[in-house]
């Protein structure tokens, strides 16, 4: 009976140890979906987008990862934060309504702060 309930909280623990989690990857590298958080490294990305005119902050903007389909928004006073990012260079792609599109080439997402500032024009 006791080496049965070890091996069951041995499971449980293991289990619970390995989460899964999605990641972004530069593109050209393989897709990596999920994969266990101790086995990759991993990094975030923030900024802040403005409009070019008003300097005021956008609340709502899109923004995404060329290449991937996971779309990201901006808070109330136009900041975002982007999790489980790969270290690599990104295209970063933003849009919102009125505005033009913008794309922000080979942007470097490395180290522990990656902090980038977007300007939108509008339309």
């Amino acid at each position: 009976m006791k080496k049965i309930v070890f091996l069951i909280a041995a499971f449980l623990i293991t289990g619970l140890s390995s989460q899964a989690v999605n990641v972004i990857t530069p593109k050209g590298d393989k897709n990596i979906e999920t994969t266990e958080i101790s086995t990759l490294t991993t990094t975030s990305l923030s900024g802040i987008v403005l409009d070019n005119e008003t300097g005021e902050a956008l609340a709502g903007v899109a923004i995404r990862f060329e290449g991937s389909n996971e779309t990201f928004y901006t808070d109330f006073d136009g900041n975002f934060k982007i999790n489980n990012v790969v270290p690599g260079k990104y295209n970063i792609l933003s849009n919102y309504i009125s505005y033009s599109d913008n794309k922000l080439k080979n942007v470097n997402v490395s180290g522990p702060k990656n902090v980038i500032r977007l300007v939108l024009k509008k339309d």
